[in-house]
């Protein structure tokens, strides 16, 4: 099947294509049209739909896969995909996992992988606290995205997330000391749990009625609580300290956070989960990216395009 990576400005193509977003949006003199957010499984474009009957009409809505006919323009250096048609896919035309991303690794190296940082942590009680919770958790830690779009947002997202901040923990601690080891290991390793209750799962996820009310920090806190709770270590240092990696780790009030960091170990969770949630996806588009142009706009930078250098060797 053809994907869009082979296909021109100039181009009349038809192809499959999973809807992962839909916004409605106006031009200047007020005249509405769709912005459509389309895989083939490996990359994602944003197609536009000026007769919003294509969309509406046919019902079509995030998760569907669908068969389109398009022309592709080129607007701001860019291709942009404009829908001439759109017809929703029956089961027998496609299957569609084929449409869905997916992390890097499989899931068994991401699960040989956290093993590995889970076996590194020696505190008893927060190795046990660890392994407990996850253990409740196992198959939807290790298929989830890790948010719905700003960043790793496709199947097993989550766990190489939290694999990736493990990995650059292990420079942290060697360039940075003071910090505990274990503390920062289990923290990272528990920091985004509550996203395996927040969202509906990794197809075309949506926020649960849980994730919506209360958001992925107070229910990964809800989590621990309860585990505590059944292992009685409710009231141990290695608890509360825990359980203030998970509520601070998204650094300060307003961006969700129910407490700013206030030790060692949750300034580097804060600071490692920003830069690789940041990092991640500008890394993605940059390797998709001709150089000497621009990326595709990324989420994760308010939909900002950067500059690949095309420089000598």
């Amino acid at each position: 099947m053809k994907k869009f990576m082979d296909m021109k400005v100039g181009d009349d193509v038809e192809f499959y294509a999973l809807v992962e977003a839909i916004q409605k949006r106006f031009t200047p003199n007020k005249s509405s049209y769709y912005s459509v957010t389309l895989s083939d499984g490996d990359t994602n474009i944003d197609a536009r739909a000026w007769d919003v009957n294509l969309i509406e009409k046919n019902e079509v809505t995030p998760g569907k896969v669908c068969f389109f006919t398009a022309h592709i323009n080129e607007y701001a250096g860019k291709q942009q995909f404009v829908i001439n048609s759109i017809k929703v896919a029956t089961d027998e035309e496609i299957v569609d996992k084929k449409f869905y991303r997916s992390a890097p690794m499989n899931e068994e190296e991401l699960r040989n992988g956290i093993r590995y940082f889970i076996y590194k942590i020696t505190n008893k009680t927060l190795y046990n606290l660890v392994v407990g919770l996850i253990a409740k958790v196992s198959d939807d830690y290790f298929v989830f995205p890790a948010a719905m779009s700003m960043h790793h947002n496709y199947f097993n997202g989550l766990a190489y997330h939290t694999y990736s901040m493990l990995r650059m923990a292990e420079k942290y601690l060697e360039v940075y000391p003071g910090m505990n080891a274990n503390l920062l290991y289990a923290g990272i390793l528990l920091h985004d749990i509550g996203k395996t209750k927040e969202l509906t799962g990794p197809k075309s996820p949506l926020y649960t009625e849980d994730g919506n009310l209360l958001g992925h920090i107070v229910i990964g806190l809800q989590m621990l609580a309860v585990e505590a709770k059944e292992q009685q270590v409710q009231q141990t240092e290695e608890y509360r300290a825990l359980s203030h990696l998970i509520a601070s780790h998204h650094g300060e009030l307003e961006f969700g956070s129910p407490k700013e960091p206030g030790m060692m170990e949750a300034f580097a969770l804060h600071f490692i989960d920003l830069v690789d949630s940041k990092m991640a996806p500008i890394s993605a588009e940059t390797l998709k990216t001709t150089p000497g142009s621009y990326s595709a706009p990324i989420a994760s930078l308010n939909r900002k395009s950067i500059y690949v250098p095309k420089l000598k060797a």
